[in-house]
């Protein structure tokens, strides 16, 4: 019996830490960014797409991972040139606005939005 007791908290506390990470979802830009994207998706299974219509205008894929509880390290090769690869980091925030940056530097400011974020 005490077994069993003990097993239902773990089985609960297991289930806590598989909760999905906050940047995952679909994005979409709050006002203009500096490489025109106008939205972005950080799918579940640790991929992320965006396209960018300024200064590189290509379709970006990526592949992310949690660099901390609020922000994901985005690895990211434009269709442009497929041997680049760029890192950005975007982080979200608990109010559901989340920044794109690259270098330290702000590239955008994204809201999320509702939707599946898969990946085709």
């Amino acid at each position: 019996m005490k077994k069993r007791l003990l097993t239902i908290p773990l089985i609960i506390l297991s289930l806590a830490a598989c909760s999905p990470h906050p940047g995952a979802g679909v994005w979409k830009a709050e006002g203009e960014n500096t490489l025109g994207i106008r939205g972005m998706t950080l799918a579940y299974e640790g991929k992320a797409v965006f396209s960018s219509t300024r200064v590189k205008p290509a379709l970006w894929h990526c592949f992310w991972n949690g660099a901390s509880s609020h922000a994901a390290n985005l690895d990211c090769t434009p269709s442009t040139d497929t041997e680049s690869h760029e890192r950005f980091v975007f982080t979200a925030g608990e109010d559901g606005v989340g920044e794109l940056r690259q270098q330290g530097q702000v590239i955008g400011r994204f809201v999320r939005e509702t939707g599946n974020p898969a990946i085709q």
